[in-house]
């Protein structure tokens, strides 16, 4: 009897062993993310207090540092060291970021697994883009198209907020005040989010935007030309309208009186406080009608294996709120070291696959994000998650290159 007790005492330290290297293992995955700050939020509050696996760092950098982060492999972008595993972008990845992508990392191959894998580019939640704004007198602020198409656009005819302003959609009218347009003076996706917005609602109003993840190139072919006295700053904007740095810049600067700027949702900022957030057109958000203006998910194997085709393409509608779009993640097809249980390849992965399977819906709906129609979680399920697919992330096509 002596003997049996000795050897299940030591069956039993075994197995606790096991599960001590087990879960060694897992507080030793280390994720680098980071990027756009629209959703940071919402991500910031997964990794605090949601199911997740491993240790995650979620740097808000905007989108563009983001995306060269993530393309380029240079963690120190995101105040890190080591691999960049999975970013947040709001600016959509473009033909010439994914060419040379492949360049790099995939011996020019897009339709190959090779070195690093493909690269992956997945919509993770939809979203309105408001607009805040502050001005004495004015708590129910309507703008219509035409009017945002001006503002932008430094027309002389929507300067001031007595020019945009009526007792009739505003209760009230504004005063004869510059308006304080506020911007990101960062490469921001909710820039580019904006801009796809003007870039197709302002031709019929004379205005010609451009669809951009930089303020200035947006509204640089829309701007008249600025006397010295509209630009003494000398930097092509009018010297009115006020620059932040990131999302939590914009937010600083809209608290002062004659200010709109352009925000993701986030608590003091939803559709439904008409207080602080335009409508437009009449319309505050509505999950719905969001969700029912993306278009169908990629649907041939060749249309899923270009990363361009899983941004959800824009259409400017007056029949509901007209701003609105996807924050993305960015990630690869392979990681180094395989993606066994317990490493940063198998977290990334895990990750993915709750957002798209419902894990983290309370999270979304918390932070006033708009859940993807289900035809697009099933595409991304069946493409990137699905054992045996292509184009699984960490799948077995992913078994004899190097990885990120």
């Amino acid at each position: 009897m002596k003997s049996v007790n000795l050897h299940i005492g030591r069956l039993h330290a075994a197995v606790a062993m096991a599960l001590i290297a087990v879960t060694g293992a897992a507080a030793a995955q280390s994720v680098t993310s980071g990027g756009a700050t629209l959703p940071q939020p919402m991500y910031q509050d997964i990794i605090t207090n949601g199911p997740i696996l491993g240790t995650w760092t979620y740097l808000g950098t905007g989108s563009g540092t983001g995306k060269t982060a993530f393309l380029t492999n240079n963690a120190s972008l995101l105040g890190k060291s080591g691999t960049v595993h999975i970013v947040g972008s709001d600016s959509a990845l473009s033909s010439a970021e994914i060419t040379t992508y492949n360049a790099a990392y995939n011996n020019g191959s897009a339709s190959t697994v090779a070195n690093y894998g493909r690269l992956v580019q997945i919509p993770a939640v939809a979203t309105p883009v408001l607009l805040p704004y502050k001005e004495s007198g004015i708590t129910t602020l309507n703008l219509s198209t035409e009017e945002l198409c001006k503002i932008y656009s430094f027309d002389s005819g929507a300067r001031t907020w007595n020019q945009v302003t009526t007792v009739a959609d505003d209760g009230g009218v504004g005063a004869a005040s510059p308006i304080a347009v506020v911007y990101r003076t960062d490469n921001s996706g909710t820039t580019e989010l904006l801009s796809r917005f003007l870039n197709q609602a302002c031709a019929p109003f004379g205005k010609s935007f451009t669809v951009s993840n930089n303020f200035k190139t947006m509204v640089a072919s829309a701007l008249p030309a600025l006397t010295a006295a509209q630009d003494a700053n000398n930097d092509g904007l009018p010297d009115v309208w006020v620059g932040g740095a990131g999302s939590g810049g914009v937010k600083t600067a809209v608290t002062a009186n004659h200010s709109l700027g352009y925000l993701s949702p986030e608590p003091g900022y939803t559709g439904e406080q008409n207080a602080v957030v335009a409508r437009i057109n009449g319309f505050s958000p509505n999950d719905d009608a969001i969700r029912s203006a993306l278009p169908a998910p990629p649907a041939t194997t060749l249309a899923r294996a270009n990363p361009i085709n899983w941004v959800p393409a824009y259409t400017y509608n007056a029949s509901f709120y007209p701003i609105y779009g996807t924050t993305n993640l960015i990630l690869g097809q392979c990681y180094a070291g395989g993606a066994a249980s317990g490493s940063a390849a198998y977290a990334t992965k895990d990750f993915v696959s709750k957002l798209v399977g419902g894990t983290y819906d309370s999270y979304i709906t918390t932070h006033n994000f708009v859940k993807l129609p289900a035809a697009w979680l099933t595409a991304i399920q069946q493409t990137f998650l699905t054992s045996g697919a292509s184009l699984e992330i960490n799948g077995t096509a992913c078994s004899s290159v190097t990885g990120r």
